[in-house]
């Protein structure tokens, strides 16, 4: 009698092993329906990195003054109203973007991978004069806005557009 009652206190080799292949196909399905869940909650994430980012370097190019030849003290006249002009030169005339100075030297500039909390993230700048206001206009002004293209890309490849203008003033 002893030996029955010792032989219902267990589980066999066979059941273990179909417990386990059962476990096994439900974490499986499992699985598969909660990773393409958690990747998507990951990207407003993502959006919110970028549009943090394309914000800061507008926010940064927009303080800067229209022109290199826009008088930065008193009396402010601006580029156009100078016996020299506005400056045709389209990019940085200083060495790195530390000592910029005017929008128009962010011209081009491209920044591959900015490290820290946007590794992965790239950005590139373009900076023109609107065609709008590039044609002397009825009250003789000439070259009144510059437009500003701030393209900030993802690690995953998503590109999020950044548009401003920076008036002559």
């Amino acid at each position: 009698m002893r030996a029955n009652s010792l032989s219902h206190r267990g589980f066999t080799l066979i059941e273990l092993i179909m417990g386990i292949v059962v476990f096994a196909i439900a974490m499986s399905i499992v699985i598969s329906l909660v990773a393409p869940q958690a990747r998507q909650s990951a990207e407003p994430l993502i959006q919110l990195k970028a549009a943090k980012l394309g914000q800061s370097l507008m926010n940064e190019i927009l303080a800067k003054a229209y022109d290199e030849q826009s008088d930065r003290s008193p009396p402010f006249r601006r580029c156009d109203e100078k016996p020299s002009g506005c400056s045709s030169i389209m990019g940085p005339e200083e060495p790195s973007r530390d000592l910029y100075d005017d929008v128009d030297d962010y011209h081009n500039l491209v920044i591959h991978d900015l490290g820290g909390e946007y590794a992965g993230f790239a950005v590139a700048i373009k900076v023109s004069i609107d065609g709008d206001y590039d044609q002397s206009s009825a009250d003789g002004l000439k070259d009144v806005a510059k437009r500003i293209d701030v393209s900030v890309t993802s690690a995953r490849g998503e590109r999020y557009q950044f548009q401003a203008y920076r008036g002559n003033y």
